[in-house]
């Protein structure tokens, strides 16, 4: 394998994996506001 392949699979799996820890907090963030029933509401 070369190293430009190499590069750009490394650089692909390193995006995917970073989309899903951001998705993975989307969903936490949504389920824990769910759970809390508006009690500490921040303002913006």
């Amino acid at each position: 394998m070369n190293s430009i392949a190499y590069a750009l699979m490394a650089y692909g799996l390193t995006a995917l994996i970073s989309l899903a820890v951001v998705g993975l907090i989307v969903v936490i963030n949504r389920l824990m506001g769910k759970s809390d029933s508006g009690n500490e509401q921040e303002a913006d």
